[in-house]
């Protein structure tokens, strides 16, 4: 079996795709077993034709099969074969050393199935002098954690035993994969060593809520919720990462009252009663944060997540197992050098 696999998934990132690429080759070159593939969620700017110059394989999800970064690290986990997989997003850089610690992690620690690192967030417009200075070459700390972003390792045997990440989830599968993980007696890892650098634009503000709203980033904790309903992992889910459900209860809390007031002939004191509270919370909040634009804000973001916790939990949960192992093969998966591994230092 091939000692690692390295899966890379992106959607119209061809702007950083050489700078992904190259890192991860370059990490890897001193493994002899390996293979490394790029699952591209039907780009349309030319991140294929970035991606075939290089000696990896690249695969190609369609746009009929809805491609979430879910699908593509599901695909990706289904068509290689090393003992670790390393999971990376498209706007990322491998940061250089961090492959060799997290492997000395693994070994002799059968029960960590995950290890991931810090991810250190760069403008797009980063140059090489912007990058922040790596910690000392004995920088190996390791901390337990929850759960893991975009860039993390995990153990092929352990994915075997719970399941692998849920192709259909449009949001929060890495969270909702981890809990698995652990809730079947197993850790997660994070060094305090960098494992990539994230290139991205500044996260928040009204516009960026309202384009994670239309690309159905806010479904995935109704999606999970409905999925384990009835099953073991929905109240470790929903107690970590339920969310929407405080808003869902606030929600029920108001209806229920405007019931009761009704049958009561009281509307309009609820109606004042109400819109007082709203108003003081505002206004409270707003003195807090000394901004009332950060306000609006936080209530927009609320009222998003409350949308896509509901439509999420009433769309139709589907088996992880019936989604279409469909994909235009665009260049072979292989294996690069030869199967003599040289990751010596123990067994992992």
């Amino acid at each position: 079996m091939i000692e690692l696999s390295v899966v890379m998934i992106s959607r119209n990132q061809a702007w950083n795709m050489s700078r992904l690429i190259e890192s991860v080759l370059r990490a890897t070159s001193s493994i002899s077993s390996r293979e490394v593939v790029l699952v591209d969620s039907a780009s349309t700017d030319g991140t294929i034709e970035v991606a075939v110059q290089y000696p990896i394989g690249v695969l190609r999800l369609r746009q009929a099969q809805h491609p979430t970064p879910a699908a593509g690290r599901y695909i990706g986990y289904r068509h290689t074969t090393g003992k670790l997989i390393l999971f990376l997003d498209g706007d990322m850089e491998l940061v250089e050393g961090w492959l060799e610690r997290a492997l000395q992690t693994f070994r002799g620690r059968s029960e960590v199935a995950v290890v991931t690192g810090l991810v250190v967030d760069l403008s797009k417009a980063a140059k090489a002098a912007d990058k922040p200075p790596l910690p000392a070459d004995g920088s190996t700390e390791v901390f337990e954690i929850p759960y893991t972003g975009g860039a993390a390792m995990y153990r092929r045997s352990v994915l075997e035993k719970t399941g692998t990440f849920n192709p259909y989830l449009y949001s929060d599968e890495e969270p909702e994969l981890c809990i698995r993980v652990r809730h079947a007696g197993f850790r997660i890892a994070r060094l305090t060593y960098p494992i990539a650098f994230h290139y991205t634009d500044p996260r928040g503000g009204l516009s960026a809520q309202v384009a994670r709203w239309r690309r159905k980033l806010y479904l995935g904790a109704g999606q999970n919720l409905r999925y384990h309903l009835g099953k073991e992992i929905f109240w470790p889910y929903a107690r970590e990462r339920g969310h929407g459900l405080v808003s869902v209860m606030v929600v029920l809390l108001i209806l229920f009252s405007f019931l009761w007031t009704l049958v009561a002939g009281h509307t309009g004191a609820w109606a004042l009663v109400w819109g007082v509270l709203f108003g003081l919370l505002v206004a409270g909040d707003a003195l807090r944060k000394r901004s009332l634009y950060q306000t609006l804000s936080s209530l927009l973001k609320q009222t998003l997540i409350l949308d896509g916790t509901i439509r999420g939990f009433l769309s139709t949960p589907m088996d992880p197992r019936t989604y279409p192992d469909e994909f235009d093969l665009v260049k072979e998966v292989q294996a690069l050098g030869n199967h003599a591994s040289q990751m010596t230092g123990g067994e992992l």
